[in-house]
């Protein structure tokens, strides 16, 4: 079955400023690194302890965290707790090291949320952008 699509389409992406400095240091060594980790198995009380502290050393990096928030075994129900198992985020950095290095000391890490032993990095070039 085939979808028919109009004849002519024109889409607009906006360009953030972010990425518009980041494509202008081009001898920067920096990229983007698409980070997963899993929580450790019955850490979600722990989490929801220290989230604002996790939270707050966020907050002074803006040029190394681009994006980020907790994945969950199953869709929230109105009013209940999610179900969160851990955490996806992109970075920018100049190494896999550089990012491992900032995850370590991060509360999630030091208070025995994140098992670092299943975190996974890969480098990362986002082709679609959407703000919120």
């Amino acid at each position: 079955m085939s979808v028919s699509r109009p004849a002519t389409t024109t889409t607009r992406l906006r360009t953030y400023p972010i990425l518009q400095s980041r494509a202008m240091a081009s001898a920067s060594s920096k990229c983007e690194w698409l980070v997963i980790v899993p929580d450790f198995e019955g850490a979600l009380q722990k989490r929801l302890e220290v989230r604002q502290k996790h939270l707050g050393g966020i907050t002074p990096e803006p040029d190394f965290w681009i994006m980020g928030g907790a994945f969950m075994g199953s869709k929230p129900k109105e009013g209940e707790t999610p179900d969160m198992k851990g955490s996806a985020m992109i970075c920018y950095a100049e190494s896999e090291e550089e990012v491992r290095a900032r995850l370590e000391i991060d509360v999630y890490v030091t208070s025995g949320v994140w098992d670092m032993s299943k975190v996974q990095i890969y480098p990362f070039r986002s082709a679609v952008r959407k703000g919120l």
